[in-house]
């Protein structure tokens, strides 16, 4: 009977991994990604960032992953870009073991600079553009 239940659950859940691993996998260098989540660059508290340096963006996913916010997280605000809603990036290439990305802003005044977005906000905060030139 335990070893009915453990198979079932095992294959209950398995779609939710395969689809969770799917998304992973989805995000490829050349992506045009829409900012979706309520997101203003004149709330301090309540927008959404783009970090200037990969270290930065690293140490604040680290802090996020380990609750440890006075060792891992400290980053001066002036190294950050606010967003608003309906910005869009586009990802130029992947650092850190995948878990930051190095984006070009599409949208607003610091548009085609250089940043780095931690993959949890992207996945969490974004929407990926559809392709006009897919076939």
């Amino acid at each position: 009977m335990n070893m009915k239940l453990s198979f079932l659950i095992f294959f209950l859940t398995m779609p939710f991994f395969a689809y969770a691993q799917k998304i992973t996998n989805d995000i490829e260098i050349g992506q045009t990604w829409l900012l979706e989540a309520r997101s203003n660059k004149l709330s301090v508290g309540d927008s959404k960032v783009l970090y200037f340096f990969s270290n930065d963006a690293y140490s604040t996913y680290q802090a996020r992953r380990f609750s440890d916010w006075d060792q891992f997280s400290i980053i001066d605000a002036r190294n950050l870009v606010r967003l608003n809603t309906g910005d869009k990036v586009e990802i130029l290439k992947s650092k850190h073991h995948e878990k930051i990305f190095e984006v070009k802003l599409l949208d607003g005044f610091e548009k085609n600079r250089k940043y780095f977005l931690i993959k949890e906000d992207l996945l969490n905060d974004f929407r990926l553009m559809e392709q006009e030139n897919e076939k």
